[in-house]
């Protein structure tokens, strides 16, 4: 049996690379291999594996919360999101911003083209969470639910006064949601795992 086969060392080890999983891959796995070796070292030279043992040479490296917090304190910061990410980004709330205004000017496919275009972008994107996701999509497809109903309701029953806010929800609500989806964008990576 070696000193990584005993249960504290696995749960040892197990909770550190947990706590490092915000780490580069290369690195976790670095540090990893540096915390056996010490602990096959360590070992070896007590000559026992017993659990007392054990514990001690553990509590001589630290919590895995401190070997992480230190990891990651020491860790180069992020490097800034590849170009085509922020790119793609941008497009996404682009298009998105656009279907309102491509409606009065193209006509209801090509609001519908930049909708289909943009939710796509959006379901895609490691940019925001589902919830910031379902917001934005919202204020955007709420424009087609609005002319949906107009177009229910009857279009001759509709005035100068219902098609004019009909038009300007038409621009506002999409760029309400491009608003919403820019300022609640975060940085490019994965989206964090729930606690």
């Amino acid at each position: 049996m070696t000193a990584l086969d005993h249960a504290l060392v696995r749960a040892y080890l197990t909770e550190v690379e947990r706590a490092t999983t915000a780490l580069p891959a290369a690195r976790r796995e670095e540090l990893l291999a540096d915390l056996r070796e010490h602990i096959e070292v360590s070992l070896a030279e007590a000559d026992t594996r017993d659990d007392a043992t054990v514990r001690g040479i553990l509590d001589q490296l630290g919590s895995p919360a401190a070997i992480a917090a230190s990891a990651l304190a020491e860790a180069p910061a992020m490097p800034e999101a590849p170009e085509p990410d922020r790119l793609r980004t941008r497009l996404t709330i682009l298009v998105l911003a656009a279907s309102g205004p491509l409606m009065l000017i193209a006509g209801p496919l090509a609001m519908l083209a930049a909708i289909a275009a943009g939710v796509y972008l959006l379901s895609n994107s490691t940019r925001w969470t589902a919830r910031q996701k379902l917001k934005g999509a919202a204020l955007t497809l709420s424009l087609p639910a609005l002319l949906l109903v107009g177009l229910v309701a009857g279009a001759d029953r509709i005035g100068p006064t219902e098609l004019l806010l009909l038009l300007l929800l038409n621009v506002v609500l999409p760029l309400l949601g491009a608003r919403l989806l820019w300022r609640t964008r975060r940085p490019a990576g994965p989206v964090p795992a729930r606690a």
